[in-house]
């Protein structure tokens, strides 16, 4: 029986993790829509805003920070729930991706490695939207790398 999960965009640049994510999450009954760049992020955003939007950056065309203050401004989207999901090699890491998590407008950090199931846990906390397209009910979806236009 799949639960009512909420709709999550996956955005990794690296394709391994961004997929080893997605299928955790899909197994587990999360719509998942999954993005390689922040170009990207933003037009799944625009699209359709998701429930959750879980960051492992950095990106080749911007960082993690600025994509999150653009997801929020730029789609005018402050619903959504940014989970960052980051390497940490030590303490003074830690308090500084915390304090720019923060800044940046995110709603949780997450050290990596971390545990799938209190990842699981944290996303079945967050609200879901109200549908508004036939779109939602798809599994997992993903869009080409650098397919965002100019104007768009």
């Amino acid at each position: 029986m799949l639960l009512n999960r909420p709709t999550v965009v996956v955005a990794d640049a690296d394709p391994i993790s961004r997929t080893i994510l997605q299928n955790c999450l899909v197994d587990a009954g999360f719509p998942v829509r999954v993005a390689g760049t922040a170009e990207d992020v933003l037009v799944l955003c625009d699209m359709e805003p998701p429930d959750a939007l879980i960051v492992d950056g950095p990106f080749p065309d911007m960082d993690a920070f600025e994509l999150c203050d653009r997801v929020r401004h730029e789609t005018r989207d402050f619903d959504v729930t940014v989970i960052f999901v980051m390497e940490v090699s030590d303490d003074m890491t830690r308090a500084y991706l915390n304090q720019m998590v923060d800044f940046a407008g995110g709603d949780y950090f997450v050290a990596k490695p971390c545990d799938t199931h209190w990842l699981i846990r944290l996303l079945d906390t967050i609200p879901r939207r109200k549908s508004t397209s036939s779109d939602r009910s798809r599994k997992s979806s993903s869009i080409p790398a650098g397919s965002r236009t100019s104007g768009a």
